[in-house]
């Protein structure tokens, strides 16, 4: 993707790129909705009474028979704190109640009241269709009794008297936050829109008329985590991608979500791996700037030097590169021009690219057996061999900056990348007849922002 910076948008047509050397890609959506949503979904559920009491109840066996009234208010603000895999919701509550006995006035009536905390755990989970939803489990508890002793040995316990309204209140609760979950994420709606724009040519920045096409091949989600601000989940995609010059391909329909698969992320950001096809012509002009730098002394009599003035790459068979070095050699105040065919297999040695197995031959054409000699002798050999090595570190470095410069970037409609631009890196060649197909990485911390339409 990288090295296309410095080819014109005439220089070639697009060329398919062998499905073998279609690596897979990675991109990752992270999705994120603020805890005060879930909070604030909850409290619509929490009015400020959550349970009332107005009843007989016959005590002690009989002995006893009061008039119960009474409830259960909030008293204090809800909580929503991470918890393991979910989160432990808390609010505190207050009871007020009076017992007044049946029959025999209100002077022996009683009040009592009494604090305490419900705590409940909300569990996230994500069903078969991409939802998210979260369940607030109804086996709540109370960090404190609420029991009042009317007589020596007669208790009242609250809690047996407001459970059924407390868990009606809890259903609500969880139903809500699950409906904001499903809101505030979108996650299916998030999926289904990174699935379809993965399937559409990406533009590359920095060269206009080139594309990346772009195949998806697999989507994941992480299980829903909780953090001190938020709740999020991050989409992971798998992709196929092959960057080319002139139209782009029209997008295939990617087809429906592909079934629920939840774990980690295939990477970090956004990781291109994408085959470029790198023209020979191209090619050639620059192994012939690195060669063409200064002229090199000949161990021979004589000190004849060398000067290379062109070098054109081609490919004679598949899988190998030749380099056709057109060199001039000055001695005894002549200068005579040579071609000296340096072959063999392309290599690559970190970021610079060589030749292995070589093999040098020198085209004799009007050649003195003098100059033939020369460039016949061994040490000239493997210095002219050499010329067919250059280094594309410097070209990487001034890609990665340039694809910086870019950011953020809409590589596709809805999809724009933005963040850190780091390595960029050569992984391998391949000569093909087309030109040499380079493997090239793109890596760093970037994130991947998805449009949903409206």
């Amino acid at each position: 993707m990288t090295l296309t910076t410095s080819l014109p948008a005439q220089a070639a047509t697009p060329t398919l790129v062998p499905p073998t050397l279609v690596p897979q890609s990675s991109l990752s959506l992270p999705v994120t909705m603020p805890l005060s949503s879930l909070k604030a979904a909850a409290l619509s559920r929490l009015p400020t009474v959550l349970g009332s009491v107005d009843q007989v109840q016959t005590l002690a066996g009989g002995l006893v028979t009061v008039q119960l009234t009474g409830e259960v208010r909030r008293s204090g603000e809800l909580q929503l704190v991470p918890d393991g895999d979910g989160l432990r919701l808390s609010l505190p509550v207050t009871a007020t109640f009076r017992a007044t006995p049946v029959g025999l006035g209100d002077f022996l009536a009683r009040d009592f009241s009494g604090s305490a905390v419900v705590t409940a755990h909300v569990t996230p989970s994500i069903a078969a269709d991409w939802n998210v939803g979260l369940q607030v489990q109804a086996d709540y508890r109370w960090t404190a009794p609420l029991s009042f002793e009317l007589l020596k040995g007669v208790s009242i316990n609250v809690q047996s008297l407001v459970d059924p309204q407390i868990r009606s209140r809890l259903g609500s609760v969880s139903e809500a936050m699950g409906t904001a979950a499903r809101n505030g994420l979108k996650l299916r709606e998030r999926a289904g829109e990174l699935w379809s724009r993965l399937a559409q040519p990406w533009t590359l920045p920095g060269l206009p008329g080139s594309y990346a096409a772009v195949r998806p091949q697999g989507l994941s989600v992480t299980p829903v985590r909780f953090g001190p601000e938020g709740a999020g989940v991050t989409l992971g995609g798998n992709f196929a991608a092959s960057a080319g010059l002139g139209q782009p391909p029209a997008p295939q329909p990617a087809g429906p979500l592909p079934p629920l698969r939840i774990g980690p992320p295939p990477g970090e950001g956004v990781t291109l791996e994408v085959p470029v096809t790198l023209a020979y012509g191209e090619l050639s002009a620059l192994a012939t700037r690195y060669a063409q730098s200064r002229e090199y002394p000949l161990p021979l009599p004589f000190s004849p030097q060398l000067k290379v003035r062109k070098i054109v790459l081609s490919t004679p068979a598949v899988g190998k590169l030749n380099a056709a070095v057109q060199l001039t050699v000055r001695a005894l105040g002549l200068s005579v021009g040579a071609t000296v065919d340096v072959s063999g297999m392309p290599s690559l040695d970190g970021q610079r690219l060589t030749l292995q197995n070589v093999h040098v031959k020198t085209r004799p054409n009007g050649l003195s057996g003098r100059v033939l000699g020369w460039l016949a002798d061994s040490r000239v050999q493997s210095l002219v061999a050499k010329q067919a090595s250059f280094d594309l570190g410097p070209e990487l470095v001034q890609a990665g900056a340039l694809l910086q410069s870019r950011l953020p970037y809409r590589v596709a409609s809805g999809v724009t990348l933005s963040g850190q631009v780091g390595r960029l890196a050569l992984r391998s060649v391949v000569v093909q007849p087309q030109g040499v197909v380079a493997l090239t990485r793109a890596q760093g911390v970037l994130e991947a922002q998805v449009e949903l339409k409206k």
